[in-house]
């Protein structure tokens, strides 16, 4: 179906870009904080009215809830004013906000259909795709892809250029971190390899700092700040408090990516024993690059590693793109370049890179023009199995890195006597060098029950995976005796 509009929406942890073509110029509308306020009546406010709201109720905001959208392992819910939100309804205010911003905008109909295209950190599983696509499509929008950040940001980069050797994308977000090799054919993408990490970001760079105001409150005012009760404050202060500290840790982190020295006066911060407590003090860049050492090291090490598990030679790297906000830390850019031998694509300066290739996508997803996007599992997914200790372990059956579409099937007995029920508990893998459950993520479970009792051994099941182009699990199994089947798509 061909749609009178069409955007791109790069939905971030901290902030969401969104993109679009009119008249065949990209415009983008303003970028917008990921966070939204719940008041006493459940009336909802995003974006900066929502920041400006919850500095006086934090304990009603929401935010970096897209971390937590579609873990299962998470399940994480808020409660503002009594309203309970999930990180999927967070999602759903975002993108009406997104949807209400157009529409005005552009001075459009309030039934209006519009496309989008919503991007996704590489990394994410398809339970996480649902989740956004579920979102979307519940705000209004009439869901054209769901596309990896990584890809959108390729694709605008290198739409009307030519390319004859890989795409190294480095993407760190708010609160995902995520490593793909691409490459270009023509109009056809294809991602070769993914890896990443989905809890890890620019919200840990606003942690650590936040525990170095914390560490110099704590030394200044000699008081335990764990919570309101050591602090000796009302909770409603101390929450205040914490709020306002982590809105100053993201300003450290901002303005010493782009100054060497940051002032922080925080004035009237909070009282402590009947008297007024300000907090003075500066930091330069390189007391921030000590601070955040071992961030520095998780993210060097888990790059190193991928360049090494997928054979990668730095020639064969023949441009680099980096993306997401935490790649303006200068320490970050600057040995990313230097430990590769190559200089950034100029146009990745810009952090509506994403949002604009998602317009770009969008526009042409709804030309119908000949785009091919293709990528590859970014976790490997098995099943648990009792192994010949007795103990629960991880059987992987589709690969990490395997292209879609995918299946396979693989053959499981019963483990009892008389075994009349098998449940097949899914997982993702974690570690891929670990074959302990607790090592990886449980996504979900298919079961089958009322089987022909028999000695153990003697029942025998088809389990299938099977990957679909739209990067949608399915999981089949089939009792063999009786050939029934048991189906479940989602995971």
């Amino acid at each position: 179906m061909l749609y009178d509009y069409v955007i791109g929406i790069d939905f971030g942890t901290t902030k969401t870009a969104t993109g679009y073509f009119m008249d065949g110029e990209r415009k983008f509308l303003t970028t917008l904080p990921s966070v939204i306020f719940v008041d006493e009546l459940g009336e909802v406010s995003v974006g900066l009215a929502a920041q400006n709201k919850g500095a006086i109720q934090p304990e009603n905001i929401i935010s970096s809830a897209k971390n937590f959208i579609g873990n299962l392992e998470l399940n994480k819910n808020w409660n503002c004013n009594g309203y309970i939100y999930s990180p999927t309804d967070f999602a759903v205010e975002i993108f009406k906000e997104i949807r209400r911003q157009f529409i005005e905008k552009n001075n459009l109909a309030e039934n209006i259909e519009i496309g989008a295209v919503i991007t996704i950190p590489a990394i994410f599983n398809d339970n996480q795709r649902a989740e956004i696509r579920k979102a979307g499509e519940i705000a209004g929008f009439e869901i054209l892809w769901i596309l990896e950040d990584s890809t959108a940001a390729a694709v605008e980069i290198f739409h009307d250029k030519p390319v004859d050797k890989k795409i190294l994308v480095i993407d760190i977000g708010g609160g995902t971190f995520d490593l793909s090799i691409l490459e270009k054919d023509g109009e056809s993408y294809k991602a070769t390899a993914i890896d990443g990490d989905d809890r890890f970001g620019g919200d840990n760079f606003d942690r650590i700092i936040f525990e170095r105001l914390i560490y110099q409150i704590e030394e200044e005012a000699k008081i335990n700040l764990s919570n309101s009760f050591t602090a000796m404050v009302a909770e409603s202060e101390y929450n205040k408090l914490l709020n306002r500290l982590m809105i100053e840790a993201r300003r450290i982190k901002e303005n010493l990516s782009n100054e060497e020295f940051c002032e922080i006066n925080l004035t009237d911060l909070t009282k402590f024993d009947g008297k007024s407590y300000s907090l003075h003090f500066s930091l330069t860049r390189a007391d921030f690059d000590e601070i955040c050492r071992p961030l520095y090291e998780k993210i060097f090490d888990k790059l190193e590693n991928f360049i090494v598990e997928n054979n990668l030679t730095l020639d064969e790297i023949g441009n680099l793109i980096l993306a997401g906000g935490t790649c303006k830390i200068p320490y970050i850019r600057q040995k990313i370049s230097r430990e590769l031998g190559k200089t950034p694509e100029t146009d990745s300066e810009n952090l509506r890179l994403v949002a604009s290739g998602a317009a770009r996508v969008a526009e042409l997803k709804n030309n119908d023009n000949s785009i091919e996007i293709k990528s590859v599992l970014a976790h490997s997914l098995g099943v648990a199995i009792i192994n010949f200790e007795n103990k629960m372990v991880f059987d992987k059956l589709l690969d990490k890195g395997t292209p879609y579409p995918c299946e396979i099937t693989r053959e499981y007995e019963t483990v009892f006597d008389n075994q009349t029920r098998i449940d097949i508990n899914i997982y993702e893998a974690g570690d891929e060098t670990k074959s302990d459950l607790k090592y990886h993520r449980y996504r979900g479970t298919l079961s089958l029950k009322n089987l022909p009792p028999a000695p153990k051994g003697q029942t025998f099941v088809d389990v299938k995976f099977e990957y679909t182009a739209e990067q949608s699990l399915r999981v089949t199994a089939i009792d063999k005796q009786r050939e029934n089947h048991f189906e479940r798509q989602g995971f």
